[in-house]
C-alpha cells in the first residue's frame, strides 16, 4: 500500500468489548464514560457568584456534547439527541430554546439543499457539469488542477450541498486522474483529490448554501440574535476574499506541494455526456433557485425558504426526480437532526446562562476589553479556528455565536460582524477531522489522513496569515469592519 492510501485495519486488531451482542471499540466506550464524568463533575461544580446553578447543568452537557462531536465516538445525530433529551429531562434551559434551532429557516437551507445536491446526482446532471469542464484541463498538471477547481466552484452554485459535491465530483476526479495515468498514491492522485475535496470545501465558504458551515453561522446569527443574512449580502462579504483569493492560493499551494508530470492524453474526450430530461429538468430547477437566491434583496423571502421551495419540486410527481419517499430518507434526517441541535445549542447556552461564563472566559483569554472594533474581528476569527480545532466546526460555531455579543460590547465591533468574523476563522481547517465532509471526501478519494495532513496543515497557516487580514481590509472597504 503507498503511502496516500487510506489506511485500514483489520477488525481482529481492534480492542472490542461484547454490548448486547454488538462488537463495540473499546475506546468508543471509554470516551463515552470519561464524558459523561465530566459532564457530570461540571453540572455538580458550584456556579459562581450570581449565576443560576442550572447554567452549570447546561454547560455541562454542552461540554458533553462537544467532546463527542469531536471524537466520534458515538454518531453525531445520536449524541445531539442525547443533548436535546437530557436539556429537556434537566431542565437547564427552557424548552423553547432546546428545539429553537428547528425552527430557524437556516436547517430548511440544509434540507432543501440536500434534496437538491440528491437529484442533481442521481440525474447525472452534475456528472455533465462537471466532466464539461474537468475532461478540457489537460494541457498541463497546473492545468488540470485549475480545471478541477473551476469545476467544483461552478458546482459550488448549482449544487448547494457539500457532501452532493463529493458524490458527483470525486468520482469523476478519480476516473481523471487514472486516464492521466497517476496512480493511487502518487503526488497526481492525491492531489487532484486534495483540490476536489478541501479545495472546494474552502472555495465554498464564498457562498451560503455551499456548505453547511455556512448556513450554521449565518443560523446561529439568526437564531440568537435575530440577524437576518441575504444571499447577495453574504456573497459581496465572503466571495472575493474566501472564494477567489482563498482558490487561487489553493492552486498555487497544491501544484507546489504535489507536483505530478503533465497528464496523458485524453482518448475519449470528445466523447460528451449527453443531458436526460430529468437532468434538464433539475437543471431548470436550480436556475430557479439561484435566481431566487440572488433576488432575495428584492422579494425578502430567504435563502432557507427557497431551499425547501426548489427541493419540495424536486420530490412533486410530474415535475420532480426524485421519489417522495426522499422526504423521509434516514440518512438525511439524522443530517437534519444534527444541524438543528448544534443551532439550538446556541440558544441553550444563551437561555441558561452558560454563554456567559464561556464568552467572559474566552473574552479574557483574546484580551478584548478597551480593544477596538479591529482587535474584536481578530480576536473573533482566530478564536473561532482555535475554538474549532478542539470542538470541530459542529461544536465552534455554536460556541463562538455567543461569545461574539461579548466581544461586540467590549470593542465596539458590530455584533453582525462579530458573528460573520467565525466565517474567516473557520476557513482555516488545520486537520480533516473538523469536518465531515473532508473524512468522507478522502475516503471516497482514497487518500489517507497522513497524507492530507501537511497540505492542509499548510493551507491553514497561509490562511491565517494572509486570508483573514485580507479579507479584514475587504471588510473595511465595504465599510461592515469599522
Amino acid at each position: 500500500m503507498t503511502s496516500g492510501q487510506v489506511e485500514t485495519q483489520t477488525a481482529a486488531s481492534r480492542p472490542r468489548f461484547g454490548l448486547f451482542g454488538f462488537a463495540v471499540p473499546i475506546w468508543r466506550i471509554a470516551v463515552v464514560a470519561l464524558v459523561l464524568l465530566l459532564a457530570a463533575a461540571i453540572a455538580i461544580s458550584p456556579a459562581p457568584a450570581g449565576m443560576p446553578q442550572h447554567s452549570m447543568m447546561a454547560l455541562g452537557l454542552v461540554a458533553m456534547t462537544v467532546v463527542l462531536w469531536a471524537t466520534l465516538a458515538i454518531p453525531p445525530s445520536a449524541a445531539a439527541i442525547m443533548f436535546t433529551i437530557l436539556v429537556l429531562a434537566t431542565r437547564a434551559a427552557p424548552p423553547l430554546a432546546a428545539v429553537s434551532g428547528f425552527l430557524s429557516s437556516s436547517l430548511w437551507l440544509v434540507f432543501g439543499g440536500l434534496l437538491i445536491g440528491a437529484a442533481a446526482e442521481r440525474t447525472g446532471f452534475g456528472r455533465f457539469i462537471a466532466r464539461r469542464f474537468l475532461g478540457r484541463f489537460r494541457s498541463s498538471y497546473s492545468a488540470l488542477v485549475l480545471g478541477v477547481i473551476a469545476g467544483t466552484t461552478l458546482l459550488t452554485f448549482l449544487v448547494p450541498s457539500n457532501m452532493g459535491r463529493l458524490a458527483i465530483t470525486v468520482p469523476v476526479v478519480l476516473a481523471l486522474a487514472k486516464d492521466a495515468g497517476y496512480r493511487l498514491g502518487s503526488n497526481g492522485h492525491i492531489g487532484l483529490v486534495l483540490i476536489a475535496v478541501v479545495g472546494n470545501f474552502g472555495v465554498g465558504q464564498g457562498v451560503l448554501p455551499a456548505n453547511l458551515l455556512n448556513i450554521m453561522i449565518v443560523g446561529a446569527g439568526e437564531t440568537l440574535y435575530g440577524i437576518d443574512m441575504t444571499y447577495m449580502h453574504y456573497f459581496l462579504l465572503c466571495a472575493p476574499v474566501l472564494g477567489i483569493v482563498k482558490a487561487f492560493l489553493v492552486w498555487r499551494l497544491l501544484i507546489r506541494m504535489h507536483p505530478a508530470p503533465t497528464p496523458c492524453s485524453d482518448e475519449d474526450g470528445s466523447k460528451a455526456d449527453q443531458l436526460s430530461p430529468e437532468a434538464k429538468r433539475v437543471g431548470i430547477l436550480l436556475a430557479l433557485a439561484i435566481l431566487l437566491w440572488a433576488t432575495d434583496f428584492w422579494h425578502g423571502f430567504k435563502p432557507g425558504w427557497v431551499a425547501l421551495l426548489v427541493g419540495v419540486l424536486c420530490i412533486t410527481p410530474g415535475i420532480g426526480v426524485l421519489p417522495v419517499r426522499e422526504i423521509v430518507n434516514p440518512h438525511r434526517l439524522l443530517i437534519i437532526i444534527w444541524v438543528g441541535t448544534v443551532l439550538s445549542l446556541a440558544s441553550v447556552m444563551t437561555e441558561s446562562g452558560a454563554s456567559t461564563l464561556i464568552s467572559s472566559a474566552l473574552a479574557r483569554l483574546a484580551g478584548v476589553e478597551g480593544q477596538g472594533p479591529a482587535y474584536g474581528y481578530f480576536a473573533m476569527a482566530y478564536l473561532s479556528s482555535l475554538i474549532s480545532v478542539l470542538a470541530t466546526f459542529g461544536g465552534a460555531v455554536p460556541i463562538m455565536a455567543t461569545v461574539a455579543a461579548e466581544i461586540s460590547n467590549a470593542t465596539g465591533l458590530p455584533l453582525e460582524t462579530a458573528v460573520m468574523a467565525i466565517a474567516p476563522g473557520m476557513s482555516a481547517m488545520f486537520f480533516p477531522y473538523m469536518a465531515s465532509p473532508f473524512v468522507v471526501g478522502l475516503a471516497m478519494g482514497h487518500v489517507s489522513h497522513r497524507a492530507a495532513l501537511p497540505f492542509m496543515v499548510t493551507l491553514a497557516l497561509v490562511t491565517c496569515a494572509i486570508i483573514i487580514p485580507l479579507n479584514a481590509f475587504w471588510w473595511w472597504l465595504l465599510e461592515f469592519l469599522p
